[in-house]
């Protein structure tokens, strides 16, 4: 019931051929060649002359575009479109049915859900239907700005042709630069490698004394260094026995304090006895031998004044008492030790402080000296650096090698590109022919695309049509069981149910032949398919019949493209008309000519055969009455480039010659 045209598969690899398509009429008659040797005696030279022999014949001859391709006999998929029981099946493979024949009957026991199974192909068909038609405006306009484009492209083809050649001359001019680039850059690398040498040495020299000189300066940071921690443990050790002296102290204030008062008590109360045992004697002396009452009361007076400086000093003296003495002892041996220990540790820190200065000094004066001797050498390091880098001998070696390299192949690729300039030239004044050719049939694809569109909507409408027709039919005729009916004429290729098979929506039932329709598929290159456009004339040479041609006509072009290494190609399916002693089979091969121009029924000979001499004249070699091989003006026409069209001259059957490059 379901009308599916099958996608025919190309075998074998499309070739473009611009050639004579010649009727096999032509091909047998011409096909025969005879080499005939004669003799000819000539004034200049007396030599035996080999001839290839022709026959002037009447057929065909055919310029186009030829490509290989495959044919595919169309087949009619005959489905139901819902589950169901088979009951009887009427066909088997090979059997011949018409349009209208009964292939099978289903079971009408689940009637209700294959008139669901009907709806809902009616719907999806409906809302196909539907979507194509809403898509069409923008399919159209799409076509539309294709159209356009071809032509503004056919437009700027020129333009785009004086940029690919200026292009071509650019890129000659910049493979030139980019040589004397690197030849300069060669130069610069072999002056590097000449002069490397010595200004390594001096460079190394001047490294090693640098290194020297940071040697000893670190040496010096080191013993600077270790004179400052020994420093920091002196000023330790240092600030330890200040502070256990100020400990102590603080510790001993209370009792050193009431000491030193009872000692300035003794030291104060030993000064006034000795004061009044002075004065005493003193008092004794002045008396001397007179020793009156006056002089005895002044010498009392001076005895108590003794014996009370003698009673408060050994009241002082008591309360000065050993343990405090002791006392006072320790705390000034202890004092002095711990002002001796800080002295020493004083001591110890200037002298430290003093070498570190010394350090510090030499340090300053050797980092002068260092940055003394770099600014001396500033030049020579900047310079070598800015000359060589980070590279070394070596690496300069590796870019000399590198450099002659890439001039080996810079060079190659100019000359690549000097001698590909004309092909390239050609090609860019063919893609501008192109351009322009894609611009003069811009229309004929828009219309291409247009009907390709129309068909979608069409055949939707069809198979929309088909299924409601369907519909309406099963609700008229549902009584014992539901008939399966053939959609065309053709043998049957196939049957997939037997009675009693229960099969599933859409499952093919049978496979119908239709040989009266008959697709080939081939493969159009860019450059040849904007000559082309559907309805056009294809002449088809089938590889299975010799000396038999079919007439065909294009019947879709694919406006999608095929790419496959680089190659870009477009679908071109030609329909065919068999005649009635021609059956072909699916998959059979056969060579595709689009014909551009056709001259039928002409005499014609082999372009081998004829001398063209300029000014309309050509001539081609007969026999005489006599046998001898003379020449004979004739009126040539169209021509393939391999048969010539004569006007007039010749009569079919008409033996000419050409001369072999064979000399005998």
């Amino acid at each position: 019931m379901e009308n599916v045209k099958s996608a025919a598969n190309q075998t074998g690899k499309s070739r473009k051929v611009i050639a004579a398509v010649v009727s096999i009429l032509i091909v047998a008659a011409a096909g025969a060649a005879i080499f005939a040797g004669i003799k000819i005696s000539s004034s200049s030279q007396d030599q035996d002359v080999s001839y290839r022999e022709y026959t002037a014949s009447t057929g065909s001859i055919t310029v186009g575009v030829s490509e290989s391709g495959t044919a595919s006999v169309n087949r009619e998929y005959i489905t139901f479109p819902a589950s169901a029981e088979i009951e009887e099946v009427y066909v088997k493979m090979g059997s011949e049915v018409t349009v209208g024949d009964k292939i099978a009957m289903v079971s009408t026991d689940d009637i209700d859900e294959i008139k669901a199974d009907y709806e809902s192909e009616i719907s999806e068909a409906k809302l196909e239907l539907d979507t194509a038609i809403a898509e069409q405006s923008s399919k159209l306009l799409e076509a539309q700005q294709t159209y356009e484009k071809s032509l503004s492209d056919g437009e700027s083809a020129e333009s785009s042709y004086n940029l690919s050649i200026t292009k071509i001359a650019d890129d000659i001019a910049s493979a030139e630069d980019s040589i004397t680039s690197l030849n300069k850059e060669l130069a610069e690398y072999e002056a590097l490698a000449a002069s490397y040498p010595a200004d390594y040495k001096e460079y190394s020299a001047y490294n090693d004394t640098l290194d020297e000189y940071n040697a000893t300066y670190k040496s010096y940071q080191s013993v600077y260094s270790g004179y400052e921690k020994t420093l920091k443990q002196y000023q330790k050790e240092l600030s330890a026995i200040e502070e256990e002296y100020n400990d102590y102290l603080d510790d001993n204030s209370e009792d050193m304090e009431t000491i030193s008062e009872l000692k300035e008590a003794v030291e104060k109360a030993e000064e006034e006895l000795e004061q009044a045992e002075a004065s005493l004697e003193k008092q004794k002396i002045k008396a001397g031998s007179s020793y009156d009452e006056s002089t005895a009361s002044a010498i009392s007076s001076a005895e108590e004044t003794y014996r009370d400086a003698l009673s408060a000093y050994t009241e002082a003296k008591a309360a000065f008492t050993d343990m405090y003495k002791s006392l006072d002892l320790t705390n000034q041996r202890l004092i002095e030790q711990y002002e001796e220990k800080t002295e020493a540790a004083e001591e110890k820190v200037e002298e430290y402080e003093e070498m570190m200065s010394e350090y510090a000094d030499m340090m300053s004066d050797y980092a002068q000296m260092i940055d003394d001797y770099i600014d001396d050498n500033e030049d020579m390091v900047s310079d070598f650096n800015d000359n060589y880098g980070d590279m070394d001998e070596d690496d300069i070696a590796d870019k000399i090698e590198s450099t002659e390299k890439s001039i080996y192949e810079a060079e190659y690729n100019l000359e690549k590109l000097k001698s590909e300039s004309s092909s390239s030239e050609l090609s860019a004044s063919q893609s501008m022919q192109t351009s322009v050719a894609s611009a003069q049939n811009a229309l004929t694809i828009y219309n291409n695309t247009v009907e390709q569109i129309n068909a979608d909507i069409s055949q939707k409408q069809d198979e929309y049509d088909r299924l409601v027709s369907e519909y309406d039919e099963l609700l008229e005729n549902l009584g014992d069981g539901v008939y399966i009916y053939a959609d065309c004429t053709g043998t049957i290729a196939s049957v997939s149910v037997s009675e009693g098979d229960t099969i599933m929506a859409e499952q093919t039932i049978a496979t119908v032949a239709d040989s009266s329709e008959v697709y080939i598929s081939v493969s159009v290159s860019e450059e040849d398919i904007s000559s082309l456009y559907v309805g056009q004339e294809a002449s088809v040479v089938l590889s299975a019949y010799e000396n038999a041609t079919v007439t065909g006509e294009i019947d879709t072009i694919a406006v999608e493209p095929s790419r496959s290494s680089g190659s870009v190609t477009y679908p071109v399916t030609v329909k065919i008309y068999p005649s009635d002693n021609i059956t072909v089979y699916d998959g059979m091969t056969c060579e595709v000519t689009f014909i551009q121009k056709q001259v039928s029924d002409v005499l014609y000979v082999s372009k081998q055969a004829i001398t063209y001499k300029g000014a309309g004249i050509s001539t081609v070699l007969v026999y005489d009455d006599d046998g001898n091989v003379t020449e004979k003006e004739v009126i040539t026409g169209f021509t393939d480039g391999q048969y010539v069209e004569i006007k007039s001259g010749l009569s079919a059957g008409d033996k000419v010659l050409s001369e072999s490059a064979v000399k005998r």
